[in-house]
């Protein structure tokens, strides 16, 4: 059991590595009552949002009913996906954060629930360790990624093997919340920003360094689609979902226009400029002005406050704030 069991994660985290595999699109569950559920929950966040803002997301999960066999869509016991905030290349969302653990792990930012305290719960793209190229929080300019590959499995600690085997926990019935993420608007952001999980009812395929939804249950078998004997799990041509999956969104409100107005109070001060010009200098290092504290100096989106930027938050001090008709 515990061979099979480490397989089928290890299988999980080489996906979520970025190792292609064969997809095609499978149907839908055509009844959720008869299937698991992965909801995306951000129902608690303030709408719109603002740069800037933070707010949580909860990844909820529910089993399927009873089947009164050992195994299948009521026992699931492991989990792998990714979260996909906003999509194509831009990063309109990052971890609230980014504060590691000594493990790599960001503990702040991804808040797993004690519901499922004997379970592991891996980001698997959270550090740019080991010469990674990309990740959530880059430490030396490495691409910020605008998505989160998790993986969720039982049991924690993994005990010594013994005469009796392993037994592998599955997850509460629910619906229940597992993860918490607490997430944070980046500059830039602006309009409605999905939060949705990647899976093969509604994609062909995925960005690279991602993976699609997949579920296995405590005898390490994949109950993502019905199982065909003899072939992978969801390659079958009449492959059909067991999970429903419940995407969300937030809506973002871009800054206003007049560049420098950091607190938004309709005139751009020379307390305003200085936390600009400290913004610049700092260059985002730890300790210094943060660009949290002035999203709209960023005109441009770049992620940080450039001399021109400056130069307009000057004009606006000397000349006013454009007014709306003009912006």
């Amino acid at each position: 059991m515990k061979g099979r069991t480490i397989l089928s994660i290890a299988a999980a985290v080489i996906a979520l590595a970025g190792v292609e595999r064969a997809a095609m699109a499978i149907q839908a569950c055509p009844d959720g009552n008869n299937c698991a559920q992965v909801t995306v929950d951000a129902g608690s966040a303030a709408n719109p949002l603002k740069v800037g803002d933070t707010f949580e997301v909860h990844l909820v999960f529910k089993q399927g009913p009873d089947n009164a066999q050992a195994g299948g869509i009521d026992e699931i016991a492991a989990l792998a996906l990714t979260l996909s905030m906003g999509g194509g290349s831009s990063t309109p969302i990052t971890l609230a954060t980014c504060t590691l653990d000594g493990n790599g792990f960001p503990s702040v930012d991804v808040l797993p629930n004690a519901a499922i305290s004997n379970f592991n719960v891996v980001v698997e793209n959270a550090n740019c360790s080991n010469g990674r190229m990309h990740c959530l929080c880059p430490d030396a300019g490495q691409t910020r990624d605008n998505f989160i590959n998790l993986v969720i499995y039982g049991p924690n600690p993994l005990p010594t093997p013994g005469p009796g085997g392993i037994d592998i926990p599955t997850f509460p019935a629910g619906p229940q919340t597992l993860v918490t993420l607490d997430l944070k608007v980046a500059p830039g952001a602006n309009g409605p920003i999905p939060l949705r999980i990647i899976n093969q009812v509604e994609d062909t395929s995925r960005p690279q360094f991602t993976a699609f939804l997949s579920v296995g249950d405590k005898l390490a078998v994949d109950q993502t689609c019905v199982p065909v004997t003899g072939q992978p799990p969801c390659s079958a041509t009449d492959g059909v979902s067991q999970v429903v999956i419940i995407n969300a969104q937030v809506t973002v409100m871009g800054p206003p226009s007049c560049v420098g107005d950091c607190d938004n109070s309709g005139e751009v001060t020379v307390t305003d400029l200085i936390t600009m010009v400290n913004i610049a200098l700092c260059d985002d290092q730890p300790g210094c002005a943060q660009l949290s504290t002035c999203p709209v100096g960023d005109a441009n989106g770049s992620g940080k406050i450039e001399i021109t930027e400056i130069i307009s938050g000057v004009n606006n001090a000397l000349n006013g704030c454009p007014t709306p008709a003009a912006r």
